[in-house]
């Protein structure tokens, strides 16, 4: 069994505009190298606030780890075009080296450059067809990945199955098309950079999308990354990062409707648990990208 990386994880510079993890950038690398994990990439939302951060004590450890490795990347929010009222899918970049964190420099700049407010809440979304531009004088420099139930295509690979076990056909087709034309776009844009990402919380749509995600893989040629979308250090910290949602969603722990929400899988996981949860896979690391 080889040691694991992580391509996405969260810290409390993911607050900048909501409130979502409870991480410090030290404390979460301090973990995954006590874990034993060979590197983990920082993605936080719309944010490359914490590089600066991470790259000071990725100095102060290299001695004693010389071989874990930190990625620098970001959480976007990718849509077809700026407009209200709109899903703002999740996307994860990763700088494989200085060149690619001039491009999330560059894509980051854009995002906040055009953020508007919808629905209360600021909005830095990046288009494609500008994630297109930048990415065409920096290919082979960033890798890309699909993101959690929040991405485009988890989210039309739920509809889709939903949609045909009920018999829909048409709203299926629907679904269908987009996500044929999503993974064009990517792999278009990214080529062997673009990886289909897997996750596991023991959340029912994960379940319920993951035998779409493992076959447009197969059928693409596609490699997999498992990943835990890291947001607290510990199980046991679930508590505190769940009654930060509840303050950023103004509701209650006690809210009978809060709770069935409720998970505590989004800590840092060591290689040994990341094997079990996708045992059932020859587990495809990214880490050979950087």
């Amino acid at each position: 069994m080889g040691t694991y990386f992580n391509i996405h994880n969260h810290t409390m510079y993911s607050n900048i505009r909501l409130l979502d993890c409870i991480n410090r950038p030290k404390d979460l690398i301090d973990k995954a190298i006590e874990l034993g994990l060979s590197g983990i990439a920082i993605t936080d939302h719309e944010c490359l606030s914490a590089h600066m951060e991470v790259n000071q004590y990725a100095k102060e450890i290299k001695k004693k780890n010389p071989d874990f490795v930190i990625v620098l990347g970001n959480e976007v929010y990718l849509v077809d075009k700026r407009e209200n009222g709109i899903k703002y899918y999740h996307f994860i970049l990763a700088a494989k080296d200085e060149i690619g964190h001039k491009a999330l420099r560059e894509l980051s700049s854009i995002a906040w450059y055009n953020s508007y407010v919808d629905r209360g809440m600021e909005r830095v979304p990046i288009t494609k067809e500008e994630l297109r531009k930048i990415m065409s004088k920096y290919k082979g420099h960033v890798v890309a990945s699909t993101a959690c139930m929040g991405g485009e295509l988890s989210t039309n690979a739920l509809a889709m199955t939903l949609a045909e076990d009920v018999g829909d056909i048409a709203t299926a087709k629907v679904h269908y098309d987009k996500i044929n034309e999503f993974m064009a776009y990517c792999m278009r844009v990214f080529g062997d950079d673009f990886y289909i990402e897997i996750q596991d919380h023991g959340i029912e749509d994960q379940a319920t999308v993951l035998p779409m995600l493992l076959q447009l893989a197969r059928k693409h040629d596609i490699q997999l990354v498992a990943t835990n979308d890291c947001h607290y250090i510990n199980k046991e910290d679930s508590k505190m990062q769940y009654a930060l949602i509840c303050v950023q969603t103004n509701k209650r722990l006690s809210d009978p409707d809060t709770l069935e929400f409720e998970t505590d899988e989004f800590y840092v996981k060591s290689t040994e648990e990341m094997y079990d949860l996708f045992s059932f896979l020859i587990l495809e690391l990214v880490q050979h990208a950087f």
